[in-house]
């Protein structure tokens, strides 16, 4: 998936009156003193709202006393405490959102999701706060180095953006959308993340499951198995169940997940961020989170994956021809292939093609072992030495970290990496402490949905890798001189390129073996290594049309007026990109979270890739394990996080 930094500093100062009297601005002592401790184990309810109504202080303490500055302005004074105030609201939020989306208990998760709301309001207010606009364009410029002009420029232009420079009345309204937007979008996540899922199947509907799937489904007193829509349960059915209408029965429940009850919340969602844009002078909200992207415009993003398409149509059209006729000789009825035969079939063809057999393959992954060969390929390649950190955790079954580099703590982390009730069912980076040299270091946590025990498959630990990317790439760029500096202000449509850049070490044989074995303690073998690459290649290309429908989807839906229906909308754009035709009677578009932390930007993870094979021909030529091109990747295009623009770290590396 992604990197969750859903809470940046959204919003505005809606009063017009005069200015109240200089307020004292928070100490060091003060900032300290809130955001030292981690209170992600937070007993009760109260807990939970005392912890709010410390962060919601001493945020409007910090906001008030920049917005009653008087004299001259700096950047050692202004733009330091506008810093302190960021770092106040974003990490607090931070923590609040982390808790709403992992704790166990369901009303703790709902003090916290309500936190949040009343911490992006507050959010809201500073990005439209016209007197610390004004205080930080009055900054001078003259003499600045690039990294601190770099951010002090990004930070206005994001304010112009929010709306600050319209009149009192535009500014309220706004406020009010954005709010909204911010309640809609919690309330569109939650009835993901609550939507759990039961498909009720018959024992012999699990034909061709892997035994330890079969030995861990059990029928129920009904006699049936019932199967969640959590990725354990899900994935292996449609990767492996030899019958059709098994799959074709769990995709299409798996493909309602959160529908009808988002069917409303979307459309809510679409309209008032398209409200919103209207009120900014713009077309449509496209425009407006386009605009400070290196896309610049979603007239060149739309652009963009047509290019791409034009580009992967021969080799995807190729690949699905040989994977139709041969789907063909497994069921002579196929007159098509649907969304429920692509991985099933691909699996079969492979084993043929390349004798590459998937459930032989993840025989040989397993959560531990998969972890274990993560942080042996980030120390080999980037030095980090990963050592365990004896914290409270909000669930027996998150482990606590810590990174080191020769010696120095580089940051903290946290792996809640397993399924369960009420908590966020995807996979992403959820940052809690945004590291800044002298004052804090970085924290982080990776919330991910793998199977706890037993065989992994080798996709799992491809996605295991790339989150960590994300986690490092955090942890690793904390020593900036401002907060604003972090990697969470980098342009979205490169942050996800440095994860899918590390992705390709999940096919080198050299980082597999070392932790990659069966039950009977064996390595994987090295000419099964290469049957997989061999195999890799093979309806590569319709995937990543697969993810240019769903860049179509995200970008058509918010480029208009929303006054269409949605679940037409979404079937117009994997028809026209996708391989495989809409999946009847479903609404993907419930479940589709990145509608809302990404909007209109899905597009970025075919852009970030193009960057990251960019990236990649670096390794390829000096050696994927080479040292000293993964410590100049580290120190050129990890270690500045945001503070310079993306195309500089690609050109520096």
């Amino acid at each position: 998936m992604s990197v969750l930094s859903r809470l940046p500093l959204l919003s505005i100062l809606l009063s017009g009156t005069a200015l109240a009297a200089p307020t004292t601005a928070p100490t060091a002592a003060d900032i300290h003193g809130l955001l030292d401790p981690l209170p992600l184990t937070l007993a009760d309810t109260a807990a939970v709202e005392s912890r709010c109504s410390a962060i919601f202080s001493l945020a409007t303490k910090a906001k008030t006393a920049l917005e009653t500055r008087t004299g001259k302005a700096a950047i050692a004074s202004d733009l330091t405490a506008y810093d302190h105030l960021s770092l106040i609201l974003s990490d607090g939020s931070s923590e609040m959102y982390l808790i709403s989306e992992t704790n166990p208990d369901e009303k703790i998760r709902a003090a916290a999701e309500a936190c949040v709301q009343k911490l992006a309001a507050l959010g809201t207010e500073i990005s439209l706060s016209r007197p610390i606009y004004d205080r930080l364009s009055a900054i001078p410029t003259a003499g600045l180095d690039t990294k601190t002009a770099y951010i002090l420029n990004k930070q206005l232009v994001s304010y112009r953006l929010a709306g600050v420079d319209r009149d009192e009345a535009t500014r309220a309204k706004v406020a009010q959308l954005q709010k909204e937007i911010i309640e809609t979008g919690l309330l569109f996540a939650k009835n993901i993340r609550d939507d759990k899922g039961d498909i009720p199947l018959r024992p012999e509907e699990l034909k061709g499951l892997p035994q330890d799937y079969i030995d861990a489904h059990k029928p129920d007193a009904d006699g049936l198995v019932h199967v969640s829509y959590d990725y354990p349960d899900i994935f292996p059915i449609f990767d492996f169940a030899s019958i059709r209408d098994t799959r074709r029965k769990v995709l299409i429940a798996f493909r309602n997940r959160g529908w009808p009850t988002n069917e409303t919340v979307f459309k809510t969602l679409l309209q008032k961020r398209y409200a919103l844009a209207q009120l900014l002078s713009k077309p449509d909200y496209a425009t407006l989170i386009t605009a400070d992207k290196m896309i610049g415009n979603p007239t060149r993003a739309a652009t963009f994956i047509d290019d791409v398409n034009v580009a992967a149509k021969p080799g995807a059209t190729k690949d699905y021809d040989e994977l139709l006729a041969f789907a063909r000789t497994v069921d002579p009825s196929i007159d098509r292939l649907e969304g429920w035969d692509n991985s099933y079939m691909q699996n079969l063809l492979r084993k043929q093609k390349y004798a590459v057999d998937a459930e032989v393959v993840r025989q040989y992954f397993t959560y531990d072992k998969a972890r274990q060969g993560i942080f042996k390929l980030v120390g080999d390649l980037f030095g980090a030495d990963i050592r365990p950190w004896n914290t409270p955790v909000w669930d027996k079954s998150v482990t606590a970290w810590e990174l080191y580099d020769q010696g120095k703590l580089v940051g903290r982390f946290y792996l809640d990496m397993h399924p369960r009730t009420g908590k966020y069912n995807h996979a992403a980076q959820f940052p809690i402490r945004t590291g800044v040299t002298g004052q804090q270091v970085p924290v982080g946590a990776l919330i991910c949905n793998f199977p706890a025990s037993g065989p992994m498959d080798h996709d799992d630990v491809t996605t295991f890798l790339h989150e960590f990317g994300h986690l490092i790439h955090s942890l690793y760029s904390g020593k900036q001189t401002y907060s604003l500096q972090s990697m969470s202000n980098l342009q979205w449509d490169f942050i996800e390129a440095p994860s899918q850049l590390l992705e390709e070490w999940t096919w080198d044989y050299d980082t597999l073996k070392g932790f990659a074995s069966n039950a009977q303690g064996q390595p994987i073998p090295e000419d099964l290594v290469k049957k997989m690459n061999a195999g890799r290649q093979f309806g590569e290309a319709g995937r990543w049309k697969g993810q240019l429908a769903y860049s179509a989807v995200s970008l058509n839906f918010y480029n208009r007026a929303p006054d269409f229906d949605l679940a037409t909308m979404y079937d117009a754009q994997i028809s026209r990109y996708s391989m495989f035709p809409p999946v009847p009677n479903t609404h993907a578009y419930a479940s589709f979270g990145h509608l809302d932390g990404y909007s209109a930007i899905y597009y970025t993870y075919v852009w970030s890739k193009a960057i990251a094979l960019d990236l990649f021909t670096r390794f390829k030529t000096s050696g994927i394990r080479d040292k000293a091109t993964a410590m100049q990747y580290r120190k050129q295009v990890l270690e500045p996080g945001g503070s310079v623009d993306a195309n500089v770290l690609i050109q520096n590396f």
